[in-house]
């Protein structure tokens, strides 16, 4: 098996901290948060991969798990999006780790909840983890109550940011790492070619 660092080095993918991924290693304490959005399936392997490397205690998941079938259009694709989906929540639950979804436009619920053995399905909000607040979502929303974390996905827009008190996160941006001791925040770009499966080589919508 390719170690970590050749993974990355051929999918052409980097630590925004600039940090080769032995380090980043070191530098986490734990327990880690894994976030991931608008997931297409031909990067599946990529994500099972870190998930292997890194561990994560909590999978967070903000909807479209099958990106690259737009259900939300195309109904008729329901059986394939199925068989992507279990291919999916098989990968992220056969660890230890509590994995969360929050559904997209393309998501089926019905499909979803069969299909997850361990996983919980959440609507849009608040969920609290290690004493820690996240809100959570498909699309990005203000909030009237404060939280540590906004996670959400679907759009290129907003990046990331940090506002009163509250760090955003967009899972279609990139694989976002957060280690709970410290709320220290990693990211991982997807491999190259994905947005061009999601359908969003535009950065000027979601879809």
């Amino acid at each position: 098996m390719k170690s970590f660092k050749n993974i990355c080095k051929s999918m052409m993918c980097k630590f925004t901290s600039h940090q080769r991924p032995e380090d980043l290693l070191k530098d986490i304490k734990g327990p880690v948060l894994l976030h991931i959005s608008d997931t297409p399936s031909e990067i599946y392997p990529y994500l099972f991969e870190i998930i292997d490397v890194l561990k994560p205690s909590y999978i967070i998941h903000t909807g479209d798990l099958a990106d690259n079938i737009k259900l939300e259009i195309n109904r008729d694709r329901i059986k394939g999006y199925c068989s992507l989906v279990k291919e999916l929540v098989d990968g992220l639950e056969k660890g230890d780790a509590k994995v969360y979804y929050f559904l997209g436009n393309h998501d089926d619920y019905e499909a979803v909840s069969t299909l997850s053995k361990k996983g919980t399905i959440l609507e849009e909000g608040l969920l609290t983890i290690d004493e820690l607040k996240f809100r959570a979502g498909h699309y990005h929303r203000e909030y009237s109550y404060n939280a540590d974390f906004n996670l959400f996905g679907h759009s290129f827009d907003p990046c990331h940011y940090e506002k009163d008190g509250t760090i955003g996160l967009n899972g279609v941006l990139s694989i976002n790492i957060i280690d709970l001791s410290n709320k220290r925040v990693f990211h991982v770009n997807y491999p190259v070619g994905t947005n061009r499966l999601r359908g969003m080589e535009s950065k000027r919508f979601g879809l």
